[in-house]
């Protein structure tokens, strides 16, 4: 399936202004030395969503618009605070019909698959806009802003179909000055416009049906207005945020962006790690299940994740080295062999992901989140429910790291160091959880965890690396080359995960000492 063909980031502020506002002049701020326009466009959006709205209410839009310079279908999705990242699609000769809306393109549908989960994409909305716009120009020429002043007429539609009308102001940077848009904002507040009570033209146009909550951050039916929080709401709070977290980098690995096998492998081990600490909290039966489903996901993405970490690893060594010692066709080798591990291992994980077992599993996870069936313990209140289980996890921590410094140096203590590392990992995730409950107490713990896990962590990555340069050196040998890089990268390998261990060795009694733990007493 093929991916959007343009993505870019989109930063930009809006504002609600009456019919009588005057755009005050914006030259002379923030680097601003002219002004260009305005140029008046008309822009025609037709909106898609399911019938029950869960695009809007994940941030996400989808739109089919004509008219202006970018014409086609527009895909974003949020990122982080105003930012979102905006996936265009130019209109083909069918569409560009203005008696046509379409149907979504199967590139963008798959984008949100998980967040649709099946539902199908209908047209929602229809907004036209009469758009005036002014680019906002450094000295040297380059945009840095452009500010759109829209009068825009909107139709939300379906059964009782409502038109609004009304007048805003966007300013979206065009370069990376981070000054524009506060400062152009001021000015703009200072002659009367406000900041936007809506995020977008769509949600406004919808309005109330918009929910205002996401499914899975509905409040339990068994919470009581002004009574203390309880052991299950702190988790599910944790729960939810990582439910989210998975959905937003599902969408990014069908995109294929970087990072994003990563991200969404941590938001499944964060939850499964929740459920198994925390297990006590629920009904085991379909806590049970979702470890399973969350734990197969991970295995799915290991591959992928595996070669783009290994690739990144290797080309930074042999790029150090010395070309005197770059024996035979090294870099193509690895990296030929790497590319398509992860490759091979995204595109097995695409095919889990598009299948209707994944999108069940995904329904049954945020119905769980949504309204957690929670055990009789996850209604207790939740300082000592968090806490026992919590000790728990960091005595398993401190057994496994004594027992593997124990154990003589070798394959059996790499593996002992291993499952300390996934035991600092899950201690880790343990106490950000109870973070809203002891505050900072949790976090610092977390954080004495982070680095637990890094520097285990990393005495891993020299141990997978090692088996790794092994399999080249016994293919190039095959292949009548020479194996010499393979063994000078292998010995580096070996010396930097020795200097870790031991590094580890030496800051584990100050790590484990009784007096961080005082909280969990």
């Amino acid at each position: 399936m093929r991916t959007p063909t343009s993505a870019r980031q989109e930063v930009e502020a809006k504002f609600d202004v009456d019919l009588t506002f005057v755009v005050p002049p914006l030259t002379g701020l923030a680097g601003i030395a002219s002004a260009a326009g305005p140029t008046e466009k008309r822009l025609d959006a037709v909106y898609y969503d399911t019938d029950d709205l869960r695009l809007a209410r994940h941030r996400i839009t989808l739109r089919r618009r004509q008219g202006g310079g970018d014409a086609g279908w527009h895909l974003k999705l949020p990122l982080s605070g105003a930012t979102r990242d905006e996936i265009r699609r130019p209109l083909n000769v069918i569409e560009r019909d203005p008696s046509r809306e379409g149907t979504v393109p199967g590139e963008f549908a798959d984008v949100v698959a998980a967040t649709t989960r099946g539902r199908p994409l209908a047209p929602v909305a229809r907004v036209r806009t009469v758009r005036r716009a002014t680019t906002l120009r450094a000295p040297d020429g380059h945009d840095l802003a452009e500010l759109a002043d829209d009068e825009v007429h909107a139709q939300a539609l379906g059964s009782a179909t409502t038109v609004s009308c009304w007048r805003e102001i966007e300013v979206e940077a065009l370069g990376d000055d981070p000054r524009v848009l506060p400062a152009a904002g001021a000015v703009l507040c200072g002659a009367g416009a406000r900041p936007a009570a809506w995020p977008s033209k769509l949600v406004r146009a919808l309005g109330s049906q918009v929910p205002t909550e996401l499914p899975e951050l509905r409040e339990p039916p068994s919470r009581v207005a002004g009574a203390e929080e309880t052991a299950g709401e702190i988790v599910r709070g944790y729960l939810a945020t990582h439910t989210r977290a998975l959905l937003a980098a599902d969408a990014r690995v069908r995109l294929g962006d970087p990072e994003s096998v990563h991200d969404l492998r941590v938001a499944a081990r964060r939850l499964r790690s929740s459920l198994r600490t925390f297990r006590q909290l629920f009904d085991p039966i379909p806590a049970g299940a979702l470890q399973d489903r969350l734990r197969k996901l991970n295995l799915l993405l290991n591959p992928a994740r595996d070669g783009e970490v290994q690739l990144e690893r290797f080309t930074a060594a042999i790029d150090a080295l010395d070309d005197r010692d770059l024996l035979g066709p090294v870099a193509a080798r690895v990296q030929g062999h790497l590319r398509s591990q992860h490759l091979r291992g995204r595109e097995q994980a695409l095919v889990w992901m598009r299948d209707a077992r994944y999108l069940t599993f995904l329904d049954d996870l945020i119905a769980f989140v949504a309204e957690p069936p929670y055990s009789a313990r996850g209604y207790r209140p939740a300082g000592a429910a968090l806490r026992i289980p919590i000790r728990k996890a960091d005595r398993k921590l401190r057994r496994r790291v004594d027992r593997a410094l124990h154990t003589p140096a070798g394959a059996g203590q790499d593996a002992a160091l291993h499952a300390a590392r996934k035991a600092a990992k899950q201690l880790r995730y343990a106490a950000e959880t109870a973070t809203p409950v002891y505050g900072e107490d949790a976090g610092k713990h977390a954080r004495r965890a982070k680095k637990i896990q890094n520097s285990l962590g990393e005495h891993q990555d020299c141990v997978i690396a090692q088996g790794v340069l092994r399999e080249f050196a016994i293919a190039a040998n095959q292949a009548g080359e020479s194996s010499f890089t393979y063994g000078l990268l292998l010995g580096a390998e070996r010396e930097q995960a020795h200097l870790t261990r031991d590094t580890f060795t030496a800051r584990w009694p100050e790590l484990a000492r009784r007096r961080h733990r005082r909280w969990l007493r």
